[in-house]
């Protein structure tokens, strides 16, 4: 069950990528998130298995009401096994280690991770340094969330520092310890500051 919590990118200035670009980030108001939930049950019955909470960074939410919202998926859907979304690495750094251990605790089982490059040098903007990217990670191993790491081959170009990128990217997540790690291919896309510079 995709369950629609924010509206975009709490962040959306990475170079390589487009996926929330026209949109405007915004965090839906939580009674609107619980009438989903209460229409999905109504839609699907009670046999709900795993639910995503959507856009781009649903860590971002106050707390409280990430709480509320685990709260009401588990008592819609009482099979529920697993509740998952993306983390940036800023919105995860801006909560305590006690409020994502509570996260954890209410039901968030895992958070997908767009490390992309270990390497600072790799000009995509993620909004953090490689150590701070490498503490969100640590934090939500520590909190006890199921962490999936995702890196992009292919950043720097051929003519770029490639070995660095990697050897970097190698490191920051042997330190990270995620359990899952997908490791993508890098694709243009146009509109983009890093696909328009390759497209050109």
């Amino acid at each position: 069950y995709l369950l629609q919590c924010t509206i975009g990118c709490s962040y959306n200035k990475c170079t390589f990528c487009a996926m929330y670009k026209g949109k405007q980030f915004r965090i839906r108001p939580v009674e609107e998130i619980l009438e989903d939930i209460d229409m999905a049950r109504s839609y699907y019955g009670p046999n709900v298995e795993r639910a995503f909470l959507m856009d781009g960074d649903a860590i971002v939410m106050r707390t409280e009401q990430l709480l509320q919202i685990l709260e009401k998926l588990y008592a819609a859907f009482p099979k529920l096994q697993k509740v998952t979304t993306y983390a940036g690495p800023r919105s995860t750094l801006a909560k305590s280690p006690e409020e994502l251990r509570a996260i954890r605790e209410a039901g968030l089982n895992r958070a997908y991770l767009g490390v992309e490059s270990g390497s600072d040098a790799v000009a995509i903007q993620k909004g953090c340094t490689a150590a701070e990217m490498l503490q969100a990670g640590q934090n939500l191993v520590a909190a006890g969330i199921d962490l999936w790491a995702i890196v992009i081959l292919g950043l720097t170009g051929q003519g770029g520092d490639w070995e660095e990128h990697v050897l970097s990217t190698a490191g920051i997540i042997n330190k990270m310890k995620p359990r899952h790690l997908s490791a993508m291919t890098f694709a243009p896309a146009a509109g983009t500051p890093l696909g328009e510079d390759v497209l050109a």
